[in-house]
């Protein structure tokens, strides 16, 4: 027994050295960041970070963004370590006039992966009222919904969420908190949010409309479809593809090095004639197809090539393809005057968040939908669509690039919260978060959508796990 205790002893000591050396090197790392910011020095800064961190954000976005966001900020007078979450550390920034959050991680060589500043907050901080819901809290559901919503929306910065829940044939819906601050709306089925990134699902959709149509193949080189004037956009000769797009493997960066900083709405003049000035410019630095590397101007790309095909407009393709036969009257890109009053306000660190508007980007993140519209796209994924269309939806369902940190079909990423393999998409926008997750073979699902930043992946997946169980 004394040996077994001196060896756990042993094991201890080493586990909190182990981690009293990381947060030190966290810590040099952070001083560094804290002189190279009051010195105003950009290239210091990007020199800290990580290959990972320079693919999803080139240096001449990361320079304008640092002078004309960051460096007016004024003197970062004093960083306070509180916590550190995953690797991911966060820090007080305080200055003359504002505190901000500094958020810190590291890659295995000690480089700066994650970098960010953003409104301070306290983790401790909750709400000294309740949020209204109308919830019934009858059944073993409702209370399993209830169990994870309540300390979300305790949460000081959360203001309103819609839930859906597909299983056993059957939809059950909830709602949490405001469709605005102070409004004492509650959000249901209905109330329009922006889903962000789960548009991205739709594009992979309408490219397997035109896959399907033999419009376009899906190894075609992506310039087959650009302007001649684009150069081959290839590694070592090998060519970026219309599949290495939709599946994030093309090597192609998160945003592009032309993309402005510092908008409330920062897709909005974001134009093709600006996506094809980028790539008239950019050569990939790896070979597309074999590295994970999320791009929301890769699934951008899908969206304007095939308005480019079918000499459509975005919005007209979603309507006719999917919307139309799936009857979502409430799925759509850009909306009407009688829509304002169901549109939820988004919000961002409590502070109301602009709507985002998006032109080349807007097969990356551009839709605004509803639980009950997206239940409706949930029942499509699980067989119950037109014949035709339901042939384009198996499509993106099939695997077209699988390591093991990440396996995708067509923007459809499959991962597993609890035992089973799930097909999920989430997303945000600036004020917005989103989450869909299906379980293809015991056909269930939830849906998610938040007025608010604070991420919602959390409670979905919980409530996944929980219906895995079979109550």
């Amino acid at each position: 027994m004394i040996k077994i205790s001196a060896l756990l002893a042993l094991i201890t000591l080493n586990l909190v050295f182990r981690v009293e050396a990381q947060q030190q090197k966290m810590d040099s790392v952070c001083s560094l960041v804290k002189k190279y910011f009051n010195d105003k020095d950009a290239f210091k800064l990007y020199d800290l970070t990580a290959e990972n961190f320079h693919k999803q954000l080139p240096w001449e976005t990361f320079k304008n963004t640092s002078n004309t966001n960051l460096f007016p900020i004024g003197e970062m007078k004093e960083t306070i370590f509180e916590g550190n979450t995953n690797g991911l550390s966060k820090y007080k920034a305080v200055f003359a006039t504002v505190n901000l959050d500094l958020l810190l991680s590291l890659d295995k060589s000690g480089k700066i992966e994650t970098f960010l500043l953003r409104p301070y907050t306290n983790a401790n901080a909750k709400k000294s009222v309740k949020a209204p819901f109308n919830n019934p809290l009858t059944t073993a559901l409702d209370k399993a919904v209830d169990s994870v919503m309540q300390p979300f929306m305790a949460q000081l910065n959360t203001v309103g969420a819609s839930i859906a829940i597909f299983e056993d044939g059957k939809t059950y819906y909830y709602g949490y908190g405001e469709t605005a601050k102070g409004n004492n709306s509650i959000p249901d089925n209905h109330t329009i949010f922006e889903i962000g990134s789960i548009s991205k699902t739709f594009t992979a959709t309408l490219l397997a409309d035109a896959v399907n149509k033999n419009k376009i193949r899906l190894d075609d080189p992506v310039n087959k479809y650009l302007p001649d004037s684009i150069p081959p956009i290839a590694f070592n000769g090998i060519p970026v593809t219309i599949a290495s797009l939709i599946n994030h493997s093309s090597g192609i960066p998160r945003i592009p090095g032309n993309f402005g900083a510092g908008k409330t709405d920062p897709y909005f003049d974001y134009d093709d004639s600006k996506m094809f000035s980028f790539y008239k410019n950019f050569t990939p630095t790896r070979k597309p197809g074999d590295t994970y590397e999320y791009s929301n101007l890769a699934v951008g790309t899908v969206g304007v090539i095939l308005e480019r095909i079918h000499k459509d407009s975005y919005e007209n393709m979603l309507f006719k393809t999917i919307c139309k036969p799936l009857g979502m009257n409430d799925t759509k890109v850009y909306l009407q005057v009688q829509d304002s009053g169901r549109f939820a306000k988004g919000y961002s660190d409590g502070n109301f968040a602009a709507p985002w508007n998006f032109k080349a980007f807007m097969g990356a993140g551009g839709i605004r939908s509803t639980v009950a519209d997206l239940i409706l796209y949930v029942q499509a994924q699980l067989g119950a669509a037109p014949r035709a269309l339901n042939r384009d939806i198996q499509l993106t369902h099939t695997v077209t690039f699988k390591t093991k940190d990440a396996t995708i079909g067509m923007a459809w990423h499959y991962i597993k919260p609890g035992k089973d393999q799930i097909l999920f998409h989430n997303g945000g926008t600036g004020g917005y978060r989103s989450y869909l997750a299906i379980n293809l073979q015991k056909k269930f699902a939830v849906v998610i959508l938040s007025n608010t930043t604070i991420g919602v992946d959390g409670v979905g997946n919980e409530l996944m796990k929980w219906l895995e169980q079979g109550f």
